[in-house]
């Protein structure tokens, strides 16, 4: 509604009408905008400062030039669009031919032909006698009525530069138009919107800057799709540090900040994007710190900080800064405890160990850090989240619905104890009896990495007679994964392939933790199904960037798609009145993506045909 009022008023001045004359040789503008290697603008000076700064930022960055114009040596704006395919440009040159000289005028196409070569018209305006040989005493030159007042050549996207121009005088720009189409189509627009936010701020037309960053808080995501939305996310986070004005910096980190992450699906595009862990601590801060953070609860942050830090190469102090985002309630201060124990950071009473770096731990600890500030539960804003989590837990026990809830929980695991949950989120104390169950349903291809720490907190060292089976499950009975578990060397533990389908684990692999902790990832590769409808799958132990082991397993298509699909389970055993510490964050992906259609068909197959 502002772009259309703002056009109307446009109208209203007249400025709009004379857009179209920015592109003729006759224009009555007195302000030259020539775009290297490409067509000039004739623009009106006083239309130009209505929108505040742009005359000056044309200045600052532009290359004087003689006010005169030849155009005999400038290309023709139709000429130059046509080239470069700017079809939507086109549509705003009508009769601009009329402006053009004799000899350029389709009119003479038969008469240009006949003459044996290019001729100078002694009649076109500001024509001179003057000469290399003779100079100019005695000569005699023509009146130039088109004569500019300035003169500048920018280094800038032709096309990018007149929708500029285009919202100035008619308060619109075309690029808005665009709507949700293929991916190509998709990435394309948001690469336009992309550069010709950066413009509008380098050259101060702030109406428009306001505007596309807007655009990017709200709409984005449902026009351009999830893919693109990140992508233009991490750009612009990126272009911060670019920004000519400190004002522009502000409002562009504001609206990164907040706006790009109001909405659940918005915020998820973001975090379980691999660039999460390449943000700077002060704009992971600024995120967390958002009142309206669209987290299913606190424990989320805690997630998410270990998200960022996925290659282990934060500072101590980065991430203290990061846990005074944690708002503790009365059932996540339990869970921050068990937390910081996991990390090292508080002794068994509580306390925090002397280590350099953890310096203002303790407030975060007593709540100090936080105190007036309300723990953030933003789930579901039409739904109750109780019922919301119920309805899923009801689908998916009487498996209703196989393909799974598609308003999906983010509570990332469900903590079960025989047939009742016990607790959802991604910190758990697993016991006897006790299993954990990934809330999602993995039925699409690609790749995502799970980090999984364990701990035994009660003891100095890892029970041997403890272990732990993190992996896969794919129907009842159905399994696939890994075997944790000490080895006889205190610090050295043991992962072995195990399988439903085999009688017995796999020779083991080891990695190195401390007495009672390890901690590694899990990365998982699901393939395009072949022709016979078989899907390999490839489960990989991952320790400080190293693969440990690549076991490769498959499943049927028909399981994937219609049936239970995949879901990470742990599994306790031996641990009778022992508990395991269990923490778990996404390193990468962690659930389908909403822009990926796949033809799950079976390719033309018919059974007997072959």
């Amino acid at each position: 509604m502002a772009v259309k009022r703002e056009a109307g008023l446009a109208q209203i001045h007249g400025s709009a009408r004379l857009f179209r004359e920015i592109f003729q040789e006759t224009s009555s503008g007195d302000f030259g905008i020539h775009i290297k290697d490409g067509p000039l603008f004739r623009c009106h000076t006083r239309i130009l400062d209505t929108s505040g700064g742009f005359c000056g930022k044309v200045r600052q960055f532009g290359k004087l030039m003689s006010r005169n114009a030849d155009h005999d040596e400038i290309p023709a704006a139709k000429d130059y669009f046509k080239a470069q395919g700017y079809t939507r440009l086109l549509n705003d040159l009508q009769s601009i031919q009329f402006s053009q000289p004799m000899e350029r005028s389709a009119l003479n196409g038969s008469l240009a032909s006949k003459l044996g070569g290019k001729r100078e018209d002694p009649l076109k305006p500001g024509f001179s006698t003057a000469h290399f040989i003779g100079g100019t005493v005695g000569t005699n030159k023509r009146a130039d009525p088109f004569f500019l007042a300035e003169r500048y050549e920018i280094q800038c996207d032709c096309e990018l530069m007149a929708e500029l121009l285009r919202f100035i005088y008619c308060g619109e720009m075309s690029f808005f138009e665009g709507q949700e189409g293929t991916h190509k189509a998709n990435e394309i627009l948001t690469q336009k919107m992309l550069a010709i936010c950066f413009e509008a701020e380098r050259f101060s037309v702030d109406a428009l800057y306001e505007k596309l960053l807007a655009w990017f808080g709200t709409r984005s995501f449902y026009v351009v799709g999830e893919l693109n939305f990140a992508d233009a996310f991490y750009h612009l986070q990126h272009y911060e540090h670019r920004a000519t004005e400190e004002h522009s910096r502000n409002v562009l980190v504001n609206t990164i900040a907040t706006d790009m992450v109001a909405t659940r699906d918005q915020f998820r595009a973001v975090t379980r994007d691999s660039r999460w862990c390449s943000l700077p601590v002060y704009f992971v801060e600024k995120i967390l710190n958002y009142n309206h953070l669209p987290i299913g609860s606190e424990t989320e942050i805690l997630s998410l900080i270990e998200r960022w830090n996925a290659t282990a190469d934060k500072d101590k102090s980065d991430i203290v800064r990061l846990l005074a985002c944690f708002r503790p309630s009365e059932d996540s201060q339990m869970t921050m405890k068990n937390w910081l124990s996991l990390m090292g950071w508080v002794d068994e009473t509580g306390n925090v160990v002397p280590i350099p770096g953890l310096e203002g731990l303790e407030r975060i600890i007593t709540g100090k850090a936080t105190k007036g500030k309300k723990p953030r539960n933003c789930k579901s804003t039409n739904v109750d989240v109780r019922d919301y989590t119920k309805a899923m837990l009801e689908n998916y026990h009487s498996d209703l619905q196989p393909e799974g809830n598609e308003d999906e929980t983010d509570a990332t695991f469900f903590h079960y104890h025989g047939s009742k949950v016990l607790a959802q989120g991604c910190s758990f104390n697993l016991g006897a009896g006790d299993r954990l169950l990934q809330a999602d349903v993995l039925r699409d291809s690609g790749i995502s990495r799970l980090r999984v720490a364990l701990s035994e907190p009660a003891s100095l060292l890892w029970n041997p007679e403890h272990e732990v089976f993190i992996g896969l499950s794919y129907g009842e009975g159905k399994y696939f994964g890994f075997l944790c578990s000490a080895s006889a060397f205190s610090g050295i533990f043991s992962v072995r392939a195990l399988a439903s389908a085999a009688p017995a684990p796999s020779a083991p692999v080891h990695l190195t933790g401390s007495g009672n902790k390890m901690e590694f990832d899990l990365g998982l590769e699901i393939q395009l199904h072949r022709v016979d409808l078989v899907v390999s799958c490839e489960l990989s132990c991952i320790f400080k960037n190293e693969y440990l082991t690549k076991e490769r397993f498959q499943i049927s298509h028909d399981t994937l798609v219609n049936g239970p699909g995949l879901r990470y389970q742990m599994v306790g055993t031996g641990l009778e009145s022992s508990k395991v510490l269990v923490n778990l964050a996404w390193v990468s992906g962690g659930g389908p993506s909403i822009d990926k259609h796949v033809d799950y068909g079976p390719i033309g197959f018919v059974e007997g045909e072959y």
